[in-house]
Order: structure tokens, then sequence, then C-alpha cells
């Protein structure tokens, strides 16, 4: 039978006959009988030297008890109209590799147990959230990846079947940080506040002065494009209606791309699936090829190339923005474990994406770093004699258990929570985005931004091979053809013109002095 512990961390190291003592209310007469009963086997055990004595032998109970099997949840978004399967399987996959590599080397280990939950689909998250909780075990889980998913898994963590440690590696809105409303709710990522920080200092960087953001009713892409709005001030917004097939109006997004002037720049804050929409409608009424421009956000570079038309990703390379922090991928970081077990195990686990640095890996670091979280709290409670329970673990990660507060160097840096809001604190480690363009394989890593500050930024591209607004020191490659500005033609024609005036008037002049018979039929 497990007996809670009733005292609170000691910073004195115990012997573990100690410990056990402890387990027990102190005025109990459980504990005369135990100390009484401890003291006839030291003398016993004594007279026997052949056997262990009662010290060792409790060492042992020790251990036993700290060792076990514990469950561990994650609430994965299911393949549908927001979330591409490719990228639902690579976080699947991603899930199962830490807890495999986690469990290696310790007393105790995890169990996977997975549930989908829809990033729109508000009872299919509420059921699988319920279904989680009532497995045994369960110390509490990672996910949802979507912001809209977690309003419906937040208060079944917190009142319905709580309280347990919801932490999500992808739920990004700044919403999500009201303690009061999502109590249960936590993140290894920073929120949406700062993703619209870091891509209002791209647009500054890249000179963009005309820009028109593209959002949703989406929870997520509605959240994130206000955080622009108040950021930017002055950007044009507007919201794209669905159509009779819930996706998005044809109509609307036909008039909206057509009145966009080709020296402004499209800012999409959609999910990955209706920047495919919005770029297969450009693309049809050429709105794609240079001048033309689009900057996507984290939800728009999640998505593979290899998921849509190539001909059209063709089209579209060069196209820009913002990514998640892709990691440290180099052989001896935090990552580097993860992934070399990954690839070991591709064939177990699918969706493992090209190694390299200028790879972004859609949130995947971030779902590591929630795995170990959970770990780390694990290990503090046993290395501290407190009982592994689901609200030990709850009340860790809020930061108030025995002055506890979860602090550790993940792939994504140093990994601390701010129990003001539940997110990534952004005092332990600054904020870091990824500024990505797109290739027909993957979105490359263009340079780095770290509270509002680039990082190594390398020259951009708009299709076509062009410079990008205020980098126009990188010219087209030789012998490629630019398109003639208005003004130039303007200028040819204008030359073109006062030529053929110029020859008239010489015409007359001569003709009139030699009194040509051309000249005489013409008077």
């Amino acid at each position: 039978m497990s007996i809670p512990f009733s005292r609170i961390r000691s910073h004195v190291p115990k012997q573990p006959h100690q410990q056990l003592l402890e387990r027990y209310d102190s005025g109990s007469s459980g504990v005369i009988l135990l100390q009484s009963t401890i003291q006839r086997l030291e003398i016993i055990f004594a007279l026997l030297p052949s056997c262990p004595s009662p010290v060792l032998l409790l060492e042992s109970a020790a251990a036993a008890t700290a060792s076990g099997t514990y469950m561990l949840g994650f609430l994965y978004p299911s393949a549908g109209a927001n979330i591409p399967a490719s990228l639902s399987q690579e976080w699947r996959s991603a899930f199962q590799v830490a807890v495999d590599v986690l469990n290696a080397n310790r007393p105790y280990r995890f169990e996977a147990y997975m549930e989908e939950s829809g990033c729109n689909n508000y009872s299919a998250t509420q059921d699988g959230a319920s279904r989680l909780l009532r497995q045994e075990n369960l110390l509490g889980a990672v996910g949802p990846a979507c912001s809209a998913a977690v309003l419906a898994a937040a208060p079944i963590f917190d009142k319905n079947l709580g309280p347990a440690a919801l932490v999500s590696f992808a739920a990004t809105a700044e919403p999500l940080s009201n303690r009061t409303y999502f109590p249960a709710f936590f993140r290894t990522v920073y929120s949406d506040r700062h993703q619209a920080k870091a891509i209002v200092a791209s647009m500054r960087r890249l000179n963009i002065t005309n820009a028109t953001v593209l959002y949703t009713k989406d929870y997520y892409s509605t959240s994130l494009a206000s955080e622009i709005n108040m950021t930017a001030g002055g950007v044009r917004m507007v919201l794209l209606e669905p159509g009779y097939n819930s996706t998005l109006s044809k109509e609307q997004l036909k008039t909206v791309l057509n009145s966009l002037e080709p020296s402004g720049v499209v800012v999409l804050v959609v999910p990955p699936s209706v920047a495919g929409d919005i770029w297969k409608m450009a693309s049809k009424i050429d709105k794609v090829r240079y001048p033309w421009w689009y900057f996507g956000s984290d939800g728009v570079t999640s998505f593979e190339p290899a998921d849509m038309d190539q001909e059209l990703v063709k089209v579209l390379e060069g196209e820009i923005g913002i990514a998640p922090y892709g990691g440290d991928l180099s052989a001896n970081s935090q990552c580097s474990k993860f992934y070399a077990h990954w690839q070991e195990m591709k064939d177990k686990y699918p969706g493992l994406q090209a190694f390299g640095s200028k790879r972004s890996r859609s949130y995947v670091p971030y779902l590591f770093d929630a795995v170990t979280a959970f770990y780390e709290v694990v290990d503090d409670l046993l290395a501290n004699g407190l009982e592994v329970t689901r609200q030990n673990v709850f009340s860790a990660f809020k930061g108030t258990l025995d002055e506890h507060k979860l602090r550790f160097t993940g792939c994504t840096g140093v990994v601390e929570l701010d129990p003001e809001t539940g997110s990534r604190s952004v005092t332990a480690q600054p904020p870091i985005y990824d500024l990505v363009s797109l290739t027909v394989h993957s979105w490359e890593l263009k340079g780095r931004i770290s509270n509002e500050s680039f990082i190594n930024l390398l020259p951009l591209e708009r299709p076509g091979l062009y410079p990008a607004p205020g980098q126009e020191m990188y010219a087209p490659k030789p012998g490629e053809n630019k398109k003639p500005s208005a003004g130039v033609i303007a200028g040819i024609v204008f030359l073109v013109i006062a030529l053929i005036v110029l020859l008239a008037a010489c015409f007359v002049y001569y003709a009139k002095k030699y009194n040509a018979q051309m000249f005489n039929r013409l008077n």
C-alpha cells in the first residue's frame, strides 16, 4: 500500500531507513514500534554476519519504491483540415522517441499513452482528455499542439478530473497565459506575443511598409493576427471568410488578392493547409511570381513542401516566413540523442525529416523538451524523497512544491516556466525564432531573431531570384532577364515618339528646301 509523505523536503540527506520512518506521522505509535523493531534487527543481524544488515535491506526496499512504471499522456493533433498527415505523424513519432530515450538509465519508466485531439473539434478533444486522465498512474500529459484544442482540454485537466499538468509544445496563443482561466496549462514554447514581435522586426528589417495580413477565424490565427496588429500598427487586416465547403470563400480571396499592389507583401497568419489554398488561388490568377511576396507565420512554415504540388512549390521557391527555433542539432547537444535514436528506429517511428541545421523542425525540439520536463520533475521528486503522484507532479510544475523550480537545459536552451503565466520564461532564455525561406525540399534557415535582433541574416530573394525590399545590393544573377518596370517602358515609348517626330520634321525641311514634287503635291 502506498503511504503518502507528510513531511516537506529536507535539505539534509537522510539514510533510507530514516526516510522509511518518516513515511509515518511522527506522533503515531507506529514509529515507536518500527524503531524498536529495527533496533532488535540490528542486534540479531550483528550476530549473523553472513546475513545482510537491515540498512541494506531497507536501501533495497527504498530502491524498489523509487522504481516503478508511470504513464505519460500525449494529446496529439489528428490529421485534418489544419494539420497535414505528415506533421501529425512526425509529432507522434517524436513523442515515442523521447520516451524511449529518456527511459534509459532510470530506476523508473514512463509508458506512452496517446489520444487524439482535434484542432477545432471541441468534443473530440474533451473525450481524448477524459480518457487520458482516467488511466491509472497517469502523471500528466504533453499537448495539445493547437491553441484551440487547449480550450477544450484545459478544464478537464484542471477541474473535471484534475488537477494534472498539461504541457504543450506548440500551442502559442497569448490568451492561454491567463492563469485564472488556464491554471493547469503549461508550455515549453513562447507565446505569440513574441512571435508577433519577431514578424514585425522582420518586416522592418526588410523595409516592408505595405503589408496585408490575411487571417481566419481559427483561434490561433485570430490571436496572432491581433498581436501583429498591436505591435506593428497601421497594417491592413483582412479576415478570410469560409466558403460553402468550410474552407475559404474563393470569391473573397480572389477579390483580396486582385486588390494587392505588386510592391506589397502578404503576411499569412493561417494554418498550413489554409496557406496551401491561398497559394493555389494566387497561382491561378498569376499572383505568386515576382514581384509578389508572401510572409508566413509558424503555422505556414510547418508544412512540408513534399505535401504540395511540386510545380506550385517551384513557383513559390524563395517565399519566406518565421519558424520556431530549430534546436541545437550538434553532435554533443541535448537534441542529438533523440535524433540518433530516431534514425535507428525510423522504420518503427516514421516521420523523421532530413538532418541539418538548415531544417526547421516544426516544434519537434519543443516537444522533446516538454517530455523531458516530466522526467526532470520525477527525478527531482525521487531525489528529495517525495512521493511520485499526479498532485506532486502538478505542484512541481506550478513551482509550489517546497520551493521547487523546474529548470533544465533542453533542445531549445534553458527551459524554465514562468509561474505567473505557465509559459516559457523569457528571462531564463530569450525568445529565438528562425527566419526561413522555402526551397523545393524544405524551409532553409536564413537567419535567427533573438529579442527582435537578427543573427547572421543571409541574403533574401523574392521568387524569381530578385532582391527583397531593402536588400537591393543582392542583384540578379548574370544572364537573368528582369521584367522592365513601368517607368522604363514609358521612357522607351517617349524616345520612339520623339524620334518619329524628328524624322518627320527633317523630311519636311529637306522636301521644302529642294521643292520636291512630293512637297508640291502636299500643298
